[in-house]
């Protein structure tokens, strides 16, 4: 595993999709900012347990998520005959897209007190956000892994 190429792509795949959605939650007057959402979900929990928190808990939350999906595309690289690339990234975000959908579809259905949210537009912009999480993801990692490999030889 690929642990330098690993955290550099998740840390700029993560940091692209924070930025779109900041961006398309400005024009649409939404928040689709996922670690904002996140650390509303914490506050809103009973008071002793969302002060276990700190305020900055959605942020390293969702780059935590971020480094475990790139961890996943470095093993589907390296285990087939996919390489990164813009159409792999492509791909794997919008797979990933699904998977952060039902992912927050189960935390608003189990909080106990969920903030008030048309969830519909949000679920259709994560989709979107997570291919621009795998584009980046997968562009950065194989930059990386072709500078890293340059550099030791």
């Amino acid at each position: 595993m690929q642990i330098l190429e690993i955290l550099l792509a998740g840390f700029v795949g993560t940091s692209a999709m924070t930025l779109f959605s900041y961006r398309v939650s400005r024009s649409k007057n939404k928040n689709f900012r996922e670690p904002q959402l996140l650390n509303e979900l914490i506050d809103r929990l009973p008071q002793n347990a969302s002060q276990k928190y700190p305020k900055f808990a959605g942020w390293g939350i969702h780059y935590t998520i971020g480094l475990f999906f790139v961890a996943c595309y470095s093993e589907i690289w390296d285990q087939t005959r996919l390489k990164p690339s813009f159409a792999s990234g492509t791909v794997m975000g919008a797979v990933n897209g699904i998977v952060g959908v039902m992912g927050w579809k189960l935390m608003f259905k189990a909080h106990p007190n969920p903030p008030a949210k048309d969830l519909t537009p949000f679920f259709g912009h994560l989709i979107i956000a997570h291919m621009v999480f795998g584009v980046f993801s997968a562009i950065t990692f194989s930059i990386a892994e072709g500078n890293l490999r340059k550099g030791l030889q």
